[in-house]
C-alpha cells in the first residue's frame, strides 16, 4: 500500500479488500457487493508509524551485530632463480730469475678457484674466480732452451733441471640443482575451490536442513548452488555470507523467477543480463524509508552479483550502526510472490519490518518466525495463507502490528495473545478462526485497531477490551453475530 509517510489514515474501505463479512442474520460469504462500506480510522503501516510519532522513537534493537568481514586478497611473490656463471681457468706465469745461473726457468702454474664463487672487482690486476666442480688443479715446469741470460762470474752455461710438481686431484663435488620457483596460484578467500565449496556447504547445513539441500530442485539446493558455483560476487564463508544464503532461499520458495520484477538475471555470468535486470527492476522499500531514512536500500535486481541490502524490496541497517549491514527491512506488494515462506528467514535476527502483501503465499507461518527477537510489523495480508497462528508468534517481544487479514488462517486465538503488551495493530478479518475472543486482549494497553470481522467468532466481546475504548482502542470491529454494545464498544460489526 503506498501511503504517504506520517499521514494518519482514517479511512480503509474493507469491501474494496474483498472482505468476508458476516450479515446481522450470520450468513457468511465473499462477496461484498451487497455489504456496506466500512470505514476503520487507521490501516496499515502507517498507523503504526503515526502512533510511534506520537508515542516516541523507534524502540532499539539490543542483539549482537554481525560484523561484516574484511576480504583479504594476497599478490603471489617470486624467489630469485639461482643463475650459474662459467669457470674459466685463469693462468699466471712468473718469471724468476735466480743469481748465479745462466738461464731462467720460468714456471707456469694453472690456478683453479675455490668451489664457492667469490666475484672480486677493484684494481685491474685483480681476478675473478668462479666454481668448477670439475677443475683439477695442477702446476707444470716446462723445459726452457736458452743461451745464456745475465751469465754470472764463473759459470759459462746453466742446463736447467726442471722438477714436475703435481698436485693432488680435488675431489669432484656432488652438484646441486636447484629448480625454478613458481608462486602458488592465488583463489578467492584464500581457499581453493574444493575448500571454499566444503565450508559454505556446512555453514547452509547449519542453517537448512540437511536433507532440503540434498534434495535435486530444492530451494535450498539451488540457493546453496548458486552461491557456490554462479553468484559473480564470489562471496567467502563466513557468517554474512548465511544471510546471503538464507535471502536466496527465500527467492526461491517464494517463485522469485515468475514475480513480477526485480527477478533475477538470466544469465549469471553475463554483464549484459545482469545490468537488463538492474534495470528493470524499480522496487523500494516504500513505507520503511520514511521510518529508517538512513538504511542501505537500491533498487537492483535479486541475486544480482551486489550487496544484498542493494536488492530490491530490501534495506540494511547504515553502515555506522553497531548492526551495519544486516536485512532490517523486507517489504514486498504486490509483486506476484508465490510459493511458501522458508523457515530459513529466522536467521534474519535483527529484521524489524517483515511486510509480504498482496501475493500468493500459500502453507502455514512456519513456528520458526517466532524467533525474530527484534521484529516490530508483521504484515503478511491478502494472501492464501493457511493452519494456525503459531502459538511462537505470542512470543514476539518487541511486535507492534500483526497484520494477516484476507488469508485462510483458522483454529482459535490463544490466550498467550495477552502477552504482546507491546502491540498496536491486530487485524485478522476474513479469514477461518472460530471460537471465543479472549479477554487476554485487554491487557494491550497500547492497542489502537482490532479487526475480528469476516470469521466465525461467537460469544461477546470481553468487557476487558471494552475497557480500552476509546482510547487507545479507537477502532474495535467484530462478526455482527458477536454480542458488543456499538458505539460504546465496537465501532462497527461485518
Amino acid at each position: 500500500m503506498k501511503i504517504p509517510p506520517y499521514v494518519a489514515v482514517t479511512v480503509v474501505i474493507f469491501a474494496a479488500f474483498g472482505a468476508n463479512y458476516v450479515t446481522a442474520t450470520g450468513v457468511r460469504g465473499r462477496n461484498h457487493q451487497n455489504h456496506q462500506v466500512r470505514e476503520l480510522e487507521a490501516e496499515d503501516i502507517m498507523f503504526w508509524t503515526r502512533v510511534m510519532e506520537e508515542t516516541g522513537s523507534i524502540p532499539p534493537v539490543t542483539t549482537k551485530p554481525t560484523k561484516r568481514p574484511t576480504v583479504m586478497t594476497f599478490k603471489p611473490t617470486s624467489k630469485p632463480v639461482a643463475t650459474s656463471t662459467s669457470n674459466p681457468t685463469v693462468m699466471v706465469t712468473t718469471t724468476s730469475p735466480t743469481a748465479g745461473a745462466t738461464s731462467e726457468n720460468p714456471t707456469t702454474s694453472r690456478v683453479t678457484a675455490n668451489p664457492t664463487a667469490i666475484a672480486i672487482t677493484g684494481s685491474p690486476s685483480a681476478s675473478i674466480t668462479t666454481a668448477n666442480p670439475t677443475a683439477i688443479t695442477t702446476t707444470e715446469s716446462p723445459t726452457v732452451d736458452v743461451s745464456t741470460i745475465s751469465p754470472t762470474a764463473g759459470a759459462t752455461s746453466s742446463v736447467p733441471s726442471p722438477i714436475p710438481t703435481t698436485t693432488s686431484p680435488t675431489p669432484k663435488p656432488t652438484p646441486v640443482f636447484i629448480a625454478p620457483t613458481t608462486p602458488a596460484p592465488t583463489f578467492p578467500c584464500n581457499l581453493t575451490p574444493e575448500e571454499r565449496a566444503r565450508n559454505i556447504t556446512e555453514l547452509a547445513q547449519d542453517v537448512s536442513n540437511p536433507a532440503d539441500i540434498a534434495t535435486p530442485g530444492s530451494p535450498q539446493q539451488r540457493a546453496l548452488d548458486w552461491i557456490i558455483n554462479e553468484d559473480a560476487m564470489v562471496a567467502c564463508p563466513s557468517d554474512m555470507l548465511i544471510q546471503r544464503y538464507v535471502l536466496a532461499v527465500f527467492y526461491y520458495s517464494t517463485d522469485g523467477d515468475n514475480w513480477k520484477i526485480c527477478n533475477a538475471p538470466d544469465d549469471f555470468g553475463s554483464t549484459e543480463a545482469i545490468e537488463s535486470a538492474n534495470q528493470a527492476c524499480n522496487l523500494t522499500t516504500t513505507n520503511a524509508t520514511a521510518i529508517f531514512p538512513d538504511d542501505i536500500r537500491g533498487t537492483n535486481a535479486w541475486l544480482s552479483p551486489d550487496s544484498e541490502c542493494l536488492w530490491g524490496g530490501v534495506s540494511c541497517y547504515p553502515e555506522n550502526s553497531p548492526n551495519a549491514f544486516n536485512v532490517n527491512v523486507i517489504e514486498f506488494e504486490d509483486n506476484d510472490i508465490g510459493g511458501t515462506l522458508p523457515f530459513e528467514m529466522q536467521e534474519l535476527t535483527n529484521l524489524r519490518f517483515f511486510a509480504l502483501e498482496r501475493g500468493g503465499i500459500s502453507g502455514p507461518i512456519p513456528e520458526e518466525f517466532g524467533n525474530f527477537p527484534s521484529l516490530l510489523l508483521m504484515d503478511f495480508d491478502f494472501n492464501n495463507l493457511s493452519g494456525t497462528i503459531p502459538d511462537s508468534i505470542w512470543t514476539l517481544p518487541r511486535i507492534r502490528q500483526l497484520d494477516l487479514n484476507d488469508n485462510a488462517l483458522a483454529g482459535t486465538l490463544a490466550t498467550a495473545i495477552g502477552n504482546l503488551e507491546q502491540l498496536r495493530f491486530f487485524q485478522i478479518d476474513n479469514n477461518n478462526f472460530e471460537g471465543t475472543i479472549p479477554s487476554e486482549i485487554g491487557n494491550m494497553s497500547n492497542m489502537g485497531l482490532l479487526g475480528f470481522s469476516g470469521n466465525l467468532f461467537t460469544g461477546s466481546v470481553p468487557s476487558e477490551i471494552c475497557g480500552l475504548r476509546p482510547s487507545p482502542l479507537r477502532t474495535l470491529v467484530v462478526d455482527c453475530t458477536v454480542e458488543c454494545s456499538i458505539p460504546d464498544c465496537c465501532t462497527d460489526c461485518a
